[in-house]
């Protein structure tokens, strides 16, 4: 009896320690890439690609100051990358429901790249969760003249043009 209680304990617990291990080990990484990122910026300037990781990072641990004001500080020294740091910032906004500072960051990417499909479908969404639907649908239907077999710009149009 008692071994048969040990092995339903076994069988019970491997996987939460599974599910503990593979924790253990992406929190590992990510403090590893966030350390040698941190160390980056100590000694020079961030290449786009850095700091758009370093800030996922922060958005993945939702340290929301930290990614803005660092994309902030880099959307000024890197001008030609300033679509991508204005648009991570929109989205960081976004995620944290200010939908009326996300759309306004949204604009401001989209003024720096205003043929970027990403951005276009970005400033759609959101868009579509302040209830402005004709704007979407006109930002779905510029996606569309970039990219006539873009799907989701499809299907949005036809379920926001239910809406309207």
């Amino acid at each position: 009896m008692f071994k048969l209680y040990l092995l339903f304990i076994i069988l019970f617990l491997m996987p939460i320690c599974y599910v503990v291990i593979v924790e253990i080990f992406k929190l590992l990484t990510k403090n590893y890439l966030f350390n040698v990122l941190i160390s980056l910026k100590k000694n020079k300037k961030l290449i786009k690609d850095q700091v758009l990781s370093l800030a996922s990072i922060y958005i993945k641990n939702k340290q929301w100051l930290f990614c803005l004001l660092m994309l902030e500080f880099y959307s000024k020294l890197d001008p030609l990358n300033i679509g991508e740091y204005y648009n991570t910032i929109g989205f960081c906004y976004q995620v944290m429901n200010f939908n009326q500072l996300a759309k306004k960051y949204y604009i401001k990417a989209l003024k720096a790249s205003p043929s970027n499909v990403l951005f276009l479908k970005n400033l759609a969404k959101i868009n579509y969760i302040c209830k402005d639907f004709q704007a979407a649908i006109d930002l779905y239907n510029q996606i569309l003249v970039l990219d006539s077999g873009n799907k989701v710009a499809l299907e949005s149009i036809d379920s926001l043009s239910r809406l309207v």
